[in-house]
């Protein structure tokens, strides 16, 4: 629920606008419930009490008008000389009672029946005051007549509307109360409502608080102090809130960059350090070689018996070996700072052909080139280039059986310029790795073990790759290289 309602991967900022928001709505929620539960409720009893009253005064008005006519009657029987004066206080006391009641009239069917109370008021009044224009004698010689005419007549009719007056009050009395009844019974839930809201709220946003900041926070506390260990592989679950999900995936970067740049650390004081030795060892072997190389030439001699001079031939052979074994080590770590020019790659692949064609030649392969009549070129340094893809053609002839044919591939697309060879020979074990390539131990006459890695560092250097296709005969060998020095602009820049 937390999740429909909020999402996990919800900015902190858009959190807390909507946690405002619901705040703010339920603030008012809560304010318009108490003020409408409020209002209902005062205007339940505001109408309670109009009723109330209006029932009161017809009351009152009733007791009146019955006192009033008392007057009438000793006036008639009594001679009393005081009860016309008696009588027009009671006149006003009644109508004054109409007016508060007409004061509380809201509806049309209460006017209707305050009207019709009056105007039956009226008529008792006005019957009441031709009597007391009346003498003493004259109100005796009708005295059945006027009992019958009180009786029947204008008092039965007020008693009627009275009636139905009061009958209307009292039903709108047990409406009012009924609503009265309801909203005590409601108002409690009204008033409660908002609360299950707020804890409604409080539990969603404890939840997504938990799964989107708490354990995520805990994911890259533990990550850091994990990676703070020297251990870069370790990653943080990129979950939760966004702005953790960009925290999360920028301490993986940095783990990522950390770990290279420890690789790279330590392949630099590796290389560092084999460069300041192994000129120092190569120095060592070098001369202890010339020497021994030279005393085999000084003995070697055709009067010398055969098993003699081949041990010797054998020696000057491993001793050129050992030779040019440590002079290929010392290219392999010297560092490479290539210089760039222009090249055409069909002239640079013209070079290689022709410094292997001897080998070639004596092994009879067949090279086919694919590609040269492109004319492609690229920025590189032709030393180098024309080096390692000597070395590679090198191995792709020692690969090959005699007669076989190895192809020279070049090919331009998507900004770079890929060289590759083909042998079909035996192939290897296992395609190697693209990076990370190692000298290796080789039982080549010739070989050194370092033709393959020379040429990745070649590719390297150039802002290029070293690929290797493994087909059911043979391996092909690609260097992907830029068409241009992705440096040069940087250069240029700065």
């Amino acid at each position: 629920m937390a999740t429909h309602l909020i999402g996990e991967a919800q900015s902190l900022q858009r959190l807390q606008l909507r946690y405002a928001v619901l705040y703010l709505g339920l603030l008012l929620f809560s304010a318009v419930m108490g003020v409408s539960g409020l209002y209902l409720w005062r205007e339940a009893a505001d109408e309670r009490d109009r009723l109330a009253t209006m029932s009161r005064e017809a009351l009152d008005m009733r007791g009146s008008l019955y006192r009033q006519m008392k007057e009438v009657f000793d006036h008639a029987f009594l001679g009393d000389i005081g009860a016309a004066d008696e009588f027009k206080s009671y006149a006003q006391d009644i109508d004054q009672h109409f007016v508060l009641v007409y004061g509380q009239v809201k509806r049309a069917e209460e006017l209707e029946r305050v009207d019709a109370l009056r105007a039956a008021y009226d008529r008792v009044r006005g019957y009441g005051e031709t009597l007391l224009q009346s003498t003493p004698a004259m109100v005796q010689a009708e005295g059945a007549s006027l009992d019958l005419a009180l009786e029947q007549g204008g008092f039965r009719d007020f008693e009627q509307e009275l009636d139905a007056f009061e009958a209307l009050l009292l039903r709108d009395r047990v409406r009012v109360d009924r609503r009265l009844s309801w909203l005590q019974a409601a108002v409690p839930w009204l008033l409660a409502l908002p609360l299950l809201l707020a804890t409604l709220i409080f539990i969603v946003f404890r939840r997504y608080l938990r799964r989107a900041v708490a354990e995520p926070l805990a994911d890259i506390m533990t990550a850091t102090r994990i990676i703070s260990h020297g251990r870069f592989g370790h990653r943080v679950p990129e979950r939760g809130a966004a702005e953790l999900v960009r925290l999360s995936g920028a301490i993986n970067a940095m783990a990522a960059d950390l770990a290279a740049s420890r690789e790279a650390l330590l392949t630099a004081e590796k290389q560092a350090t084999l460069s300041a030795l192994v000129p120092v060892v190569a120095h060592n072997i070098r001369n202890p070689l010339a020497s021994i190389r030279a005393t085999a030439q000084v003995i070697d001699d055709d009067a010398l018996p055969d098993d003699v001079r081949e041990g010797l031939e054998g020696i000057i052979a491993a001793a050129d070996r050992l030779d040019r074994w440590t002079y290929s080590l010392l290219s392999y770590l010297h560092p490479l700072q290539p210089q760039r020019v222009p090249v055409t790659v069909s002239t640079l692949l013209d070079t290689v052909s022709t410094l292997a064609a001897d080998r070639i030649e004596a092994r009879g392969i067949q090279l086919r080139r694919v590609g040269w009549e492109e004319g492609g070129s690229t920025e590189l340094d032709p030393q180098l280039m024309e080096q390692a893809l000597l070395g590679l053609l090198n191995n792709a002839i020692e690969a090959s059986p005699p007669g076989a044919e190895i192809i020279l591939r070049h090919a331009c697309a998507g900004g770079e310029v890929s060289l590759s060879v083909r042998d079909y020979g035996s192939g290897m074990s296992s395609a190697p790795a693209p990076r990370g390539l190692k000298p290796v131990a080789t039982t080549k006459l010739q070989g050194s073990g370092l033709g393959i890695p020379f040429a990745a560092k070649v590719c390297e250097v150039h802002g290029g790759r070293l690929e290797f296709i493994h087909h059911d005969r043979g391996i092909e060998a690609v260097m992907v290289l830029p068409m241009k020095d992705p440096h040069a602009v940087e250069r240029r820049t700065a």
